[in-house]
């Protein structure tokens, strides 16, 4: 990253492949009612009084009468049956699918892994009151309960490294001659461990019992040894790998070879299942919002020392997982791309779905081509990381990019040099003056609370992408269904102090709403 100039100018820029809209299919002529009257029309087309098989011999058509009831009881099973036809055929397809089991089903065909839920991460201090002579030693993890609307919630504390990442296997330290130890991670969720005997079968299966599953939390070890993750099995050799599974709960199922591809854990062995459960926004903290004090047992101490633990940062990063929404919206895109950046779409997607368990994951990214001949083979690509938010973007952070650009480096084009840069976002004030008749003032909270909502959705991160002009035009179409209003005017006004009603952000910036006001005048 630090080999790429600042300044360049676009030759080409990525374009966010947009899917086909596809309808759902739908039984239009084959309801009760138009059954009921095709087979009646039917039966007197044949048998009523001028019938073209048996004339005259059925005209009992009165509502009250048993023929009708047989006929309607006909059309009931025919309604009905033609509605589920219909409804196991929107199941089949990414696009049509209602329900999130069927939507994991689809992904897996393809080979597509939906992210599971990310914990939110934060940077800790553990501090004493007096300066000892030995180290306080403490054993992690280190369990904190903090209040939520929901269920209860944890942060468990580990030592962390300096890029934050946690050091599971290693005590947090106080030294000697020390108040404080600030090197540690606290991360949303609770450990578990599990226990269970290798069978000696093929691909046996172990299905972990706590869910949901925190992305990149599992840890297999067999008679001790550690075993190796893997999307697939690499090749036809007993190695000691495992692969892991998702249900649409993020349940975790870890699924072993046959010892010719991936081995088998021998009859009786002791497999040992570490993994963490929890993960979501619920975790994303504000800064000094935890602070407790715990007793340690200190060895050659007498005594038990207390030791206060607090969040010296927010907690960031929290990610409630994969739904039926964003696996269909990520699925289409990630087949374009199979898995390999050619083009500039190819890196836009794989940048834009890319997550790491403890430094976020990207919000939106563009690639672009430099305009210069010597430097057709170098790609810039713009990111910005997700915040936790449905519409918010924030810098992405160093240990992001680096773990970006590694990803990138094994899916790129030999002969591509990628640069990681940072995107611009462009913070928008948007003023929106609302013409209605006086009739409407009793109903002047709903009807902003629509306005409000509409918006939010009008400025939705899926909706948006770099270089995307905002227009008042597109915002008054988007709220133009609301019938109480007569008119509108709207203005924005930027963080650069750029306003009117026409925005244009460069290749590299993205629009994001900040304030938006709503004034309603009556006529």
């Amino acid at each position: 990253m630090s080999d790429c100039p600042i300044d360049i100018k676009p030759l080409s820029q990525s374009q966010d492949s947009k899917n086909p809209v596809i309808f759902n299919l739908n039984y239009t002529n084959q309801d009760f009612w138009s059954m009921k009257t095709r087979l009646v029309d039917f039966i007197k087309e044949r048998f009523g009084t001028s019938g073209t098989v048996l004339p005259n011999t059925f005209n009992d058509f009165i509502e009250s009468s048993i023929a009708i009831m047989l006929i309607e009881n006909w059309a009931f099973l025919a309604d009905t049956l033609s509605f589920k036809a219909d409804q196991i055929v929107n199941e089949l397809f990414i696009d049509t699918v209602t329900e999130v089991e069927n939507a994991f089903r689809l992904a897996k065909l393809v080979g597509f892994q939906p992210t599971p839920p990310i914990a939110a991460s934060s940077r800790w201090i553990a501090q004493i009151n007096n300066v000892l002579s030995v180290d306080v030693s403490i054993p992690t993890p280190i369990s904190i309960d903090i209040p939520s609307a929901g269920n209860p919630t944890s942060i468990e504390l580990f030592a962390a490294d300096n890029s934050g990442q946690p050091l599971f296997d290693q005590d947090i330290i106080i030294p000697a001659g020390s108040k404080f130890n600030k090197s540690i991670v606290g991360l949303e969720g609770r450990t578990i461990n599990e226990e269970f005997s290798g069978t000696g079968q093929v691909a046996q299966t172990l299905s972990l019992s706590f869910l949901p599953v925190v992305f990149d939390s599992i840890r297999i070890d067999v008679d001790g040894t550690t075993w190796d993750r893997v999307d697939y099995f690499t090749d036809s050799q007993p190695r000691r790998e495992y692969r892991v599974e998702f249900n649409s709960n993020y349940q975790a199922f870890i699924m072993f070879g046959n010892n010719r591809t991936g081995m088998i854990p021998s009859n009786g062995s002791r497999i040992q299942a570490t993994y963490r459960t929890g993960g979501g926004i619920v975790g994303n903290i504000v800064t000094g919002f935890v602070k407790t004090q715990k007793q340690v047992v200190v060895d050659g101490l007498d005594f038990t020392v207390p030791i206060t633990y607090s969040n010296y940062t927010a907690g960031m990063n929290g990610y409630d997982g994969d739904g039926i929404d964003e696996v269909r919206r990520k699925l289409p895109k990630w087949i374009q791309a199979q898995n390999r950046a050619v083009t500039g779409n190819d890196y836009k997607i794989l940048t834009d779905q890319f997550a790491t368990p403890y430094f976020g994951q990207i919000g939106k990214s563009t690639a672009t081509l430099r305009n210069y001949g010597c430097a057709g083979n170098i790609v810039d690509i713009y990111i910005l990381a997700a915040d936790g938010t449905a519409t918010g973007l924030v810098t992405a952070n160093n240990e992001l990019k680096t773990a970006l650009i590694e990803n990138l480096n094994t899916q790129k084009m030999l002969t591509d040099f990628v640069c990681i840069r940072d995107g611009v976002i462009v913070a928008v004030d948007v003023t929106i003056d609302v013409s209605l008749d006086k009739f409407y003032k009793k109903f002047e909270l709903e009807i902003k609370d629509n306005i409000l909502r509409r918006t939010n959705s009008f400025f939705s991160l899926n909706n948006w992408d770099y270089n995307q002009i905002l227009r008042d035009t597109d915002l008054i179409k988007a709220l133009s269904d609301i019938k109480e209003i007569q008119s509108f005017q709207i203005t924005f006004v930027t963080n650069t102090g750029e306003s009117g009603t026409v925005i244009t952000p460069r290749f590299n910036e993205i629009i994001r709403p900040d304030l938006t006001t709503i004034a309603l005048i009556y006529n």
